[in-house]
Formats: C-alpha cells, sequence, structure tokens
C-alpha cells in the first residue's frame, strides 16, 4: 500500500483531474523582477515535453493591457533531450506590469494535438523622472552614428540622424520643444536596431541635445550635437522656394532699374533701341514673378520631407490643388503648395501639366 502511495505522488504532476497524461510543463525560465515604464526587456520561456511526436511549439499569448510582446513568432530551440526554450522581447505600456498568459500548444501536421497554460507573472514597474532634455527612450545602450544638417526653408534646418540602439524603445523617442519632428524608418531586429530621425528647428540654433536613459549605467546620459550646415544637394532636399530665394530678390531689384534707366534713356534720346530693351526686360520680369510651372495634383497626395519611399509624410493634400513645380528627382517631383508647404510628391500625384 505505501508503495501505491509513493507511485501515486509520482505520477500525480503528470496526470490532469480528467485522467489524461500532462506532456507540456512550461515556465519562466528568465524575466526581470523590475523594470522602468516603456522599457523593453527580455524574457526566456521554458518547457519540459515528455512526448516526441510533435513538428512544432506554438506560443499564443493572451492579449494584455499592460505589456506588448514584440516578436511574437519567435521559435523555440531544443537545448536538451526533453527541454526547450524562447526569447522574446516585451515592451511595458501601462504604471503596472503583468507577463500576458500564453498557452503553450504541441502542433502535429498542422493540427494542435496538446496545450497547456501559462499563467501571467507580475513585474514591478518604476516610473522614471524624465528630464525637460529626456529624449523618452530607454537602452541598454544608444550613440548618434552620424547626422546631417542642411536647410529646410527660410529660416529653418532639419537634421536626420542615424542612431543605432539596444533595446532601445525608439517609437517614444521625442525631442522636447520642437515641433515639427518624427521617426523617419526604423531597422533591424531587436535587440539592435537603427533609428533614422528628422528634426526641423529654427536656424539660429547652434546645437540639439537629448538624453536617454542608459539601463547598463542606470542613469540618465546627454548626448550633444553640433549644428553644422551642410549644403550638399543629396542632404537639402527640402530646399528654399526659389521665387523666395535672396539671389531672386536682387535679381528683380537690378531688372527694375535696368528698365527705368532704358525708359529715361528712351525719352530723352528718343532711341528705339532703348524701348525694344526695355520691353523685353519688362517682359523677362513678368515671366519671373508669374508661376513658372503650374501643375494639378491628386486629392490624398502626400508630401514627404525627402524624395524617397520611406521618408516620412508630413502633409497630405485635402483636395485637388494647383501647384507650382519646383525640381524634380527620379520619380518624385518637389512642389509649393499655397498654403506654403514644399515638399516632394510622386509623380503618379499629378493630374495635368
Amino acid at each position: 500500500m505505501r508503495y501505491l502511495a509513493l507511485l501515486w505522488l509520482t505520477l500525480l504532476p503528470l496526470i490532469g483531474f480528467d485522467g489524461y497524461e500532462q506532456s507540456i510543463f512550461p515556465s519562466y525560465q528568465q524575466k526581470p523582477e523590475q523594470i522602468y515604464e516603456n522599457q523593453i526587456f527580455q524574457i526566456t520561456l521554458k518547457a519540459l515535453i515528455a512526448r516526441e511526436d510533435f513538428d512544432e511549439i506554438r506560443t499564443d499569448f493572451h492579449p494584455s493591457n499592460t505589456t506588448q510582446i514584440l516578436n511574437p513568432d519567435a521559435k523555440w530551440e531544443k537545448i536538451d533531450n526533453a527541454q526547450y526554450q524562447v526569447s522574446y522581447y516585451v515592451k511595458s505600456i501601462a504604471p503596472t506590469a503583468l507577463l500576458p498568459q500564453a498557452t503553450i500548444s504541441l502542433v502535429q501536421n498542422e493540427i494542435i494535438i496538446e496545450s497547456e497554460l501559462l499563467n501571467e507573472s507580475p513585474i514591478d514597474v518604476i516610473a522614471l523622472n524624465h528630464g525637460p532634455k529626456s529624449s523618452g527612450v530607454i537602452a541598454k545602450s544608444l550613440h548618434v552614428k552620424r547626422f546631417k544638417t542642411s536647410r529646410f526653408d527660410d529660416s529653418n534646418l532639419i537634421m536626420v540622424l542615424d542612431i543605432e540602439g539596444i533595446e532601445a524603445n525608439f517609437e517614444d523617442f521625442k525631442l522636447s520643444g520642437f515641433s515639427k519632428q518624427g521617426l523617419d524608418s526604423l531597422e533591424g531586429e531587436l535587440p539592435k536596431q537603427d533609428a533614422f530621425y528628422f528634426v526641423v528647428f529654427d536656424d539660429h540654433l547652434t546645437k540639439i541635445e537629448f538624453s536617454y536613459f542608459n539601463l547598463e549605467k542606470n542613469r540618465f546620459e546627454t548626448i550633444t550635437l553640433p549644428v553644422e550646415l551642410d549644403e550638399d544637394d543629396l542632404s537639402t532636399q527640402i530646399g528654399l522656394n526659389p521665387k523666395e530665394s535672396p539671389f531672386e530678390l536682387y535679381k528683380n531689384i537690378v531688372i527694375g532699374v535696368s528698365i527705368i534707366i532704358l525708359i529715361l534713356f528712351f525719352a530723352i534720346r528718343r532711341k528705339v533701341l532703348y524701348l525694344i530693351l526695355g520691353l523685353i526686360l519688362g517682359a523677362y520680369y513678368l515671366y519671373t514673378i508669374s508661376p513658372f510651372n503650374t501643375i494639378t495634383i491628386a486629392k490624398e497626395s502626400r508630401l514627404r520631407i525627402v524624395p524617397t519611399e520611406k521618408s516620412t509624410i508630413f502633409y497630405t493634400t485635402d483636395r485637388v490643388l494647383q501647384v507650382e513645380r519646383l525640381g524634380s528627382r527620379g520619380n518624385y517631383i518637389k512642389v509649393l503648395l499655397p498654403t506654403g508647404e514644399i515638399g516632394w510628391i510622386k509623380e503618379e500625384n499629378v493630374i495635368s501639366n
């Protein structure tokens, strides 16, 4: 009788109340005890599987209001005879955090043959006291690989940053005090990613400064970028309105003065040549102040910061518009809207010239 009781205690964990043998024993192999709000962190799930007749292991996370799984399609790997594990990157999205419940399933021939529930697990969340220079980023490491500053319009510059981060929450990146900025693109897979960010600012500014929280050093670190204007043609994709540049102003002044002088000469010397030259200059002046290339663009045309597919869209037209064509690059056209916005649209948005 004693031996039967011992056998029962041994088999009890493997047998459910409905009499079937349990083959999946999931658990959290690794998870942090404390995290910061909006932090990205790694967890590792482990499973002891007492059967071999399956093709794959599948994890289905239940919906959560406090955390977000960033790589839900991560694959399980065998680490021992009957032990398997998988790592996920998770982001906290609330002042409190619970790792969500997950259903661990064995799949054979695309059919689930057994499942087991991994219960939710609480984690302490710490709220950081972000200062006025904070970008909102929390990362194991972060550095600006390169950056370039060029002219955006008459009174503003644009800086484009290429930033590399380890477990960095780039989606929350924001520079304080700037109204026009954005994440242009995000490349790579966690834990290491490259973010391309742009910010438009007053041309009197001499530096861009921001901080992020370094998880390795457990402190805020400040990054300072000097503003050094680069007039390289490729970087100055958003240029000045040619009709409003200082060169145009000086040119129009010279043309106007020349016309007045020629008219005076004609009045004094009565030579038709002066009148003809004055009329020619007058016609040229009228041509320069008129729209030099008006085109019609479709409703919902998207204006981009630079002429690339991944560039940030900062304006979308709400109706059919007549705009001025300022230039072109590849299959993109630089346009000036009646409201003053300058940007790049695709050629397919043009209805008529």
